[in-house]
């Protein structure tokens, strides 16, 4: 049944009062930003991940798949990081194995990403936001951060010793303008079924995942150099797991 659902064979029904979203479905992701020129992009490469014949390996990963508790601090290798955000933002990408090329989202093009790398091997620390059409990471920040994401997330320690915290925004206001109020919701299951992804694609790589939805909110942007009119969704640490 797990594998089922990840294949599309089986869906889940809304509520037959729930009005339809205004938005197409499948959502393309969002559009490329940051496209200034002199700006560092590093262009992300690496082999899909192998899910095992039959998506064994998915679901083995499924079974088994934990938010992390504590990372060592380590460094993960800019090829994990690659594989990791390929699977997130590029289902296409693994049709062939038998997934869903395009999963169901209300409005993942309203979704932003950032990135805060903190020991990534290959990349200078900072804040990149990462353009999943080109599949680059964008430097829009030159600076360790592991303090400020130490305090960011609360005092948690996965924030200062993850390798690196994904960051998904969105402009609510531009999409409850545009979508009504319930896309404030739907933006957030967005952002979990990415931070899912995220999640899973590490633990086939035996990395640790885990999300983080407490965190001073105000703070992320003006510290990372996210967007003043963004709020942030969701975030999920990536690291070596302790």
């Amino acid at each position: 049944m797990i594998i089922d659902f990840c294949l599309g064979t089986i869906t889940l029904k809304t509520s037959e009062s729930e009005p339809e979203s205004d938005v197409d479905s499948p959502a393309d992701p969002s559009p490329d930003l940051y496209d200034f020129p002199g700006l560092t992009r590093v262009h992300l490469s690496a082999p899909a991940i192998n899910w095992q014949p039959d998506l064994q390996g998915l679901e083995t990963t499924i079974l088994r798949r934990r938010s992390t508790r504590s990372y060592t601090g380590g460094s993960i290798t800019q090829a994990q990081l690659a594989q990791i955000l390929d699977f997130a933002y590029h289902p296409e990408h693994y049709q062939a194995q038998g997934l869903d090329a395009a999963p169901d989202y209300f409005g993942l093009d309203l979704i932003k990403t950032f990135v805060a790398i903190s020991g990534v091997q290959g990349l200078e620390a900072g804040c990149y936001y990462y353009a999943p059409q080109s599949q680059e990471l964008r430097q829009i920040r030159f600076k360790n951060f592991r303090a400020e994401l130490h305090h960011l997330s609360l005092g948690q320690d996965l924030g200062r010793d993850a390798a690196a915290v994904v960051f998904q925004t969105a402009n609510l206001a531009a999409a409850i303008t545009a979508h009504g109020e319930r896309a404030y919701r739907y933006l957030h299951l967005d952002a979990g079924h990415l931070g899912q992804r995220l999640n899973l694609a590490a633990m086939q790589l035996n990395l640790g995942a885990s999300g983080i939805a407490g965190f001073f909110d105000d703070q992320v942007n003006e510290v990372l150099g996210i967007p003043v009119d963004d709020a942030v969704l969701y975030l999920t640490t990536l690291g070596v797991p302790a």
